[in-house]
């Protein structure tokens, strides 16, 4: 099995140190060579700058030993554009020189050089700072390698979470159409007593649906798999669409302010419609029966902003960092706040449409939370310069 990028680093991190020396003095090249090869280093070389410069790029040195004094691109000019292309940025670059001056040293730190070695070479001298070069550049690797690891291993989880949803799907189907055909005998055989509990079930069984789709869709929007197809259309009616599909009491519960000219939006209407559905299902959760909870929509000079604002217990400021963050809860006063993915999926939703999502929340007196959308024009406006 080929190893992984994560493996490939790991690896590189055993091999003995690379350096590259670039010098236009062949017996200086040669001097180099052999002190550091005997001490266990693979040595390049390269008798320029511009060599020196694609020497970097293919070889991938661990630290770069640079001669100052070179025809048509000196170390410092080499220096410069080493550090100022990523692939070879964090590479140490030692300068090697006979100039002793203040001025000369602060130009080869402004350059950035990570050190200096002086002419005539001292032997020790070079392989010390030679092995703390390397020994910085290796810690560099290994925080590179972590990462990538990391990266391997969430979407290995997302792989195993995506996996998994997808097989819960028919069983939950299946569980829904019984349901469904149970609550029919039941009404024909006027079990009344059965109702309640069948209704209950199919309630359950809709919000175990959404929290699959859900887990699906954040993985589909992380993956790129999955298009914004978004059309002109009136805000208000997405947030009839909403409450309908929350159900009578959030059509009593919710009180809707909005302008008296229709919000004209472009947006994915099943996507839009599904983040309302996750906020103000929340801001119902958390309100008393007897508070209503009030969404207000509002125009503004690049599009629009709807609020969602329910009286519940709050969110603790050091909790709002991180509540639109995937697989993490916030708290208020003992409770979770949303599923750990619903509101996840509501920022990634309204991102993918060019907008922005926030919240405001104060400890006793509620929360709100807000997002914005650009306006038919001003989306269309933002594509027109994307493509």
């Amino acid at each position: 099995m080929a190893a992984s990028p994560a493996d490939e680093a790991f690896a590189r991190l055993k091999e003995p140190g690379r350096v590259l020396v670039v010098d236009d003095e062949s017996a200086n090249r040669q001097l180099l060579w052999d002190l550091l090869e005997t001490n266990g280093y693979v040595v390049e070389e390269a008798a320029n700058g511009v060599d020196g410069l694609a020497a970097a790029s293919l070889s991938k040195p661990d630290v770069i030993l640079l001669d100052v004094m070179m025809p048509n691109l000196d170390g410092f000019a080499v220096c410069r554009r080493l550090k100022a292309d990523p692939a070879t940025a964090a590479v140490p670059v030692l300068i090697v020189t006979s100039l002793s001056t203040r001025q000369e040293r602060l130009e080869g730190i402004r350059a950035g050089a990570s050190d200096f070695v002086t002419k005539p070479i001292d032997s020790a001298d070079l392989l010390l700072r030679v092995r703390n070069a390397l020994r910085g550049k290796k810690l560099y690797d290994e925080m590179e390698a972590q990462y990538v690891r990391l990266r391997e291993l969430e979407l290995l989880r997302d792989s195993l979470v995506h996996m998994l949803v997808h097989d819960v799907r028919s069983p939950l189907g299946a569980f829904s159409a019984y349901l469904h055909l149970l609550s029919m005998d039941a009404a024909r055989a006027n079990a009344e007593e059965m109702l309640p509990m069948i209704i209950q079930l199919k309630t359950l069984a809709r919000r175990m649906s959404d929290m699959v789709d859900t887990v699906l869709d954040v993985s589909r929007i992380e993956s790129g798999r999955m298009p914004i197809e978004a059309r002109e259309i009136e805000f208000q009616t997405l947030v009839e669409g909403a409450l309908g599909a929350l159900g009578p009491v959030a059509v009593e519960r919710v009180q809707v302010a909005a302008p008296a000219a229709p919000l004209r939006v472009s947006v994915d209407r099943e996507v839009i419609e599904r983040v309302l559905i996750n906020l103000i299902g929340n801001a119902l959760k958390f309100s008393e029966d007897s508070v209503p909870v009030v969404v207000l929509l509002e125009e503004e000079a690049q599009g629009i902003r709807v609020a969602v604002r329910d009286t519940g217990p709050g969110i603790p400021a050091d909790q709002l960092d991180i509540i639109f963050e995937k697989f993490r809860q916030a708290r208020s006063l003992g409770r979770n706040h949303g599923t750990g993915l619903g509101l996840t999926f509501c920022r990634m939703a309204v991102e993918a449409h060019g907008g922005e999502i926030g919240v405001t929340s104060r400890v006793g007196q509620g929360t709100t939370f807000w997002f914005r959308l650009p306006s038919a024009v001003q989306r269309q406006l933002a594509q027109g310069v994307a493509s």
